[in-house]
């Protein structure tokens, strides 16, 4: 029947009938036949066809012919093909004209088009305009037009990402089920395409099961879905088992996604390693992440280099991290700098540390700047330290007063330094009791300090002891 079918197109093509070349080109691309699907379509488009203008230009699209593809796809919008006007819009969101994009998606929005309402509706929300977004993507998810499901379906994906977003799961998930069941009732999709979305949709729905503890169902979609190669379902269920220490499957899994060239799961793959103490292993893997500009990879070698003794080459990597804002960088590179004698490189470094509330490294800062002969600059980094509530801070800035004679401030620090259990800022405060005449409490706390193991305690009790009580008491 359908031979009998295809020769009166080709009779009636040969004769000029466009109509009949478009049935031709569509004959070719069931088959996969692309080159006579082509030729067909480009005979329609040169006869004027608008459905055949646009779909020669989604061949030449396919092909990266995207400046021919767009002329074409404008011709057949013009001629009032309505998909085309989705394509139309879509080469000019690539070029980054977005105004003109919007512009032709609302054309093409306004006449049914599914595939206009989902890329306006996500151009909307990227410009901060959310409420609209949703508007856009409620009419693609809603629609009922048989030849657009996958845009349906993405559609329904992205309202369900917002309302992720939004904190409305229970929403997210009646998308994602909904868009899963649609897929899988619908006929006649490209098999690639659809399948390719199925486990896009199952894997964003088991990442709303994982959180709500339904390790069981998420596992089942994950497994289908990596099984069509959809790389991120192979993190998430390597996710799944790490959760669960199935330490073995967890590492199959990241290993699989790693090995598509997939960054993130190349460093959970690295991070699984390292924490089973098998560095030589997840080397290679961190370095790959770190080399193709993985910030998080960069400082995991680091450490990693730094813990052989490999420091010179830990620093550079330490230093990249640090420039790409990885907070756990900052004080290690400044570490290893202070250590080889670059102080003011180390200095910096613990500067932008602190910037981010590293109150180690304000107290870092601080020591460095006292031994550069900078009194009022460790002050201050002492004290900020102590503000943040760090305890050597506390006994640092504490310190450093009773050597300049503030001896009100230096209590006020010292206590607030023994009440969060610091043994030094115990010591410290009972000695300076007892010298002000507060003898029976400068013991106790002496005793304190003793008591928390601080190594000099035991010699400033006596010295303390021996004040009360004379010598030898």
């Amino acid at each position: 029947m359908e031979e009998q079918a295809e020769q009166q197109y080709e009779e009636a093509a040969e004769g000029g009938d466009p109509d009949a070349m478009i049935q031709l080109g569509w004959l070719f691309q069931k088959r996969e036949n692309r080159s006579e699907a082509e030729r067909w379509f480009r005979r329609a488009a040169e006869a004027g066809h608008a459905e055949g203008m646009f779909r020669f230009g989604g061949i030449l699209q396919e092909r990266g012919e995207s400046a021919e593809a767009e002329r074409w796809s404008r011709q057949a919008a013009d001629a009032g093909n309505v998909p085309a006007m989705g394509n139309v819009g879509s080469a000019l969101e690539q070029r980054g004209e977005l105004a003109d994009a919007q512009e032709w998606y609302r054309k093409g929005a306004d006449r049914g088009d599914v595939f206009s309402m989902w890329r306006g509706g996500l151009l909307l929300e990227q410009s901060g305009r959310l409420d609209d977004a949703r508007e856009w993507l409620r009419r693609a998810a809603g629609s009922d037009d048989a030849g657009q499901v996958l845009a349906r379906c993405d559609a329904m994906r992205d309202l369900a990402r917002i309302a992720v977003q939004s904190g409305d799961s229970a929403e997210a998930e009646r998308l994602l089920r909904e868009g899963a069941g649609v897929l899988a009732k619908a006929d006649d999709l490209p098999e690639k395409q659809g399948r390719t979305l199925m486990a896009d949709l199952l894997t964003l729905l088991a990442s709303l099961l994982c959180e709500r503890g339904e390790l069981a169902e998420a596992e089942k979609f994950l497994r289908w879905a990596a099984g069509e190669g959809h790389v991120p379902a192979m993190l998430s269920l390597g996710n799944v088992f790490d959760q669960q220490e199935r330490l073995v499957e967890a590492e199959e899994w990241y290993r699989r996604g790693a090995e598509t060239g997939h960054l993130r799961s190349a460093l959970m793959l690295a991070s699984l390693l390292a924490e089973q103490q098998r560095p030589a292993e997840a080397e290679p893997w961190f370095r790959h992440a770190a080399e193709e500009g993985v910030p998080t990879a960069m400082h995991f070698l680091g450490t990693l280099l730094e813990q052989r003794g490999d420091v010179a080459e830990a620093e550079q990597w330490y230093r990249e991290a640090s420039e790409a804002r990885i907070d756990d960088s900052m004080p290690r590179l400044a570490y290893l700098l202070e250590k080889r004698g670059a102080t003011a490189d180390a200095l910096f470094w613990y500067w932008k540390s602190a910037a981010t509330g590293n109150t180690l490294a304000m107290v870092k800062a601080g020591s460095l700047a006292r031994q550069q002969g900078d009194v009022d600059e460790a002050d201050r980094w002492y004290e900020r330290a102590a503000q943040a509530g760090n305890e050597f801070g506390m006994y640092l800035v504490a310190n450093l007063r009773m050597n300049r004679g503030e001896l009100e401030d230096a209590e006020m620090w010292l206590r607030r330094g023994s009440a969060v259990g610091n043994g030094s800022c115990m010591a410290m405060l009972g000695i300076l009791l007892a010298t002000q005449g507060d003898v029976a409490a400068g013991e106790r706390w002496c005793r304190k300090a003793v008591d928390a193991g601080v190594p000099n305690a035991v010699t400033d009790l006596k010295a303390v002891l021996e004040a009360q009580h004379g010598p030898g008491n």
